[in-house]
């Protein structure tokens, strides 16, 4: 097993804001329009479901961390649990990803240009990819570091809109009998929260950091409750300002920013938007690149790639993955490929993988016993089965519910990936070539 100059640098602290950056993106600025358009009011509320939906969702990486040190992320216990084929399919699809970093890259230039009209938004996306790109080619302890800044921004940006937003609000704002509440009846509600879901549940990514953390039993399963703890707050404070400070037909279908150019002084909406959407990309942005390249630095040294892509500098960043992954990223941003576009069709393929990921996490106990003799949080058997089927069918339930919109186009993409994956992963597999090593251990 690898033994890398940072593991065991980050604590509780620096997991929480690498948590915190990670699951607070943009979505908090775009989707709160839209869901106001469909239940008012009571998006907040959605919000406060939305976040409970979002943690039962996962649950089993929280479970799965406080058993186990994983080196590769979720590809390590989904391949050393569900065999070979399993986990280099996962991983293949994990690389998906990847795709999302230019697209973060994109939103933070367009928010840019919209505070400085001169900005040109595609040089801005490629700066700022490069910016984080070599970040993390100095290491995560100095990405953390960066990220630990950029999270308190991130706060206190967002802390700015409430506060000001909180002494604004119009009258009836929490009547539930007013005709602005639940606009939508309860099919309205539903949906909203269904809109918000998947936007809570980014901690959870945290898992890959595992590798680096001091304790990694306690402190990654505590970091990711409590950014879900976090964003229960502001997410639903953020709604309540969003949905209470000017009537809900200008609000419904808008970004955040309508809002807060209402209610901010232009100092303050400055500080907003870089505190805000800004900062909220940025430390996506950040920690991204590490959470993506984990399961393919792992991949690289099982064989499912070239071992060459898995070698690492002296600070033990692997500089040949980080590399491709921000070419990844910027070749689309300079072509003008619809980022969008390749990103949402992925999303079938991601939410599948969180299925099959909670599905090791349940077959765990009997395939590696150690790791359930080690676990931080001591339930039973019988409570654990019960908990990971709720979890398991909760996911199942919401992936169903979110796929009523399905495109013939997403059906085509995702069975032509999948089937790709597959058969990459047979012949790969049948090669010979992938020698897969242990690459978790117990703490």
């Amino acid at each position: 097993m690898e033994n890398t100059s940072g593991k065991g640098t980050l604590g509780f602290r620096e997991l929480l804001s690498l948590a915190v950056g990670q699951v607070i993106g943009a979505g908090v600025v775009t989707l709160v329009g839209q869901a106001i358009g469909v239940t008012g009011r009571s998006i907040w509320l959605a919000y406060v479901f939305a976040v409970v939906l979002g943690l039962c969702i996962i649950f089993p990486y929280i479970m799965l961390s406080s058993m186990i040190r994983v080196n590769g992320g979720n590809y390590t216990f989904v391949a050393t649990i569900l065999g070979e084929r399993w986990g280099g399919m996962y991983g293949m699809a994990f690389t998906l990803n990847s795709f999302a970093c230019g697209m973060f890259g994109l939103g933070l230039g367009t928010y840019l240009n919209a505070l400085i009209p001169s900005v040109n938004i595609k040089l801005t996306a490629v700066i700022a990819i490069t910016l984080f790109w070599i970040a993390n080619m100095l290491g995560v302890k100095f990405m953390a570091k960066i990220q630990n800044v950029m999270s308190v921004c991130l706060l206190v940006g967002l802390a700015v809109f409430i506060v000001v937003g909180l002494f604004n609000l119009r009258p009836g704002t929490f009547d539930f009998s007013s005709p602005e509440f639940f606009t939508g009846g309860a099919s309205g509600f539903f949906n909203g929260t269904l809109l918000l879901v998947f936007s809570c549940t980014g901690q959870s990514f945290i898992v890959a950091f595992s590798k680096e953390a001091k304790n990694p039993r306690r402190d990654v399963p505590f970091a990711i409750t409590a950014a879900s703890g976090v964003i229960l707050v502001v997410y639903a404070l953020i709604a309540i300002v969003a949905s209470g400070v000017l009537p809900i037909d200008q609000v419904a279908g808008k970004p955040l920013t309508l809002a807060a150019g209402q209610i901010l002084s232009r100092p303050l909406y400055y500080a907003f938007i870089i505190g805000g959407p800004i900062m909220a990309l940025a430390t996506t942005l950040n920690s991204s690149f590490t959470v993506f390249s984990r399961p393919f630095h792992q991949m690289a040294r099982d064989g499912w790639f070239s071992k060459k892509m898995a070698v690492t500098n002296n600070l033990g960043a692997p500089y040949i993955l980080l590399t491709v992954i921000y070419i990844i990223s910027v070749v689309p941003v300079l072509l003008n490929f619809s980022i969008s576009t390749i990103t949402s069709n992925s999303i079938l393929i991601s939410r599948i993988s969180d299925v099959v990921a909670i599905v090791a996490v349940l077959c765990l106990p009997k395939r590696i016993p150690d790791a359930w003799e080690n676990r931080y949080f001591k339930i039973s058997k019988p409570a654990f089965y019960a908990i990971m089927t709720f979890c398991l069918c909760v996911t199942l339930f919401v992936i169903g519910l979110s796929l009523r919109n399905l495109t013939p186009t997403l059906v085509i993409v995702t069975v032509v990936l999948i089937t790709l994956f597959f058969i990459y992963s047979t012949f790969r597999q049948k090669s010979g070539k992938v020698q897969m090593e242990k690459s978790y251990e117990l703490q």
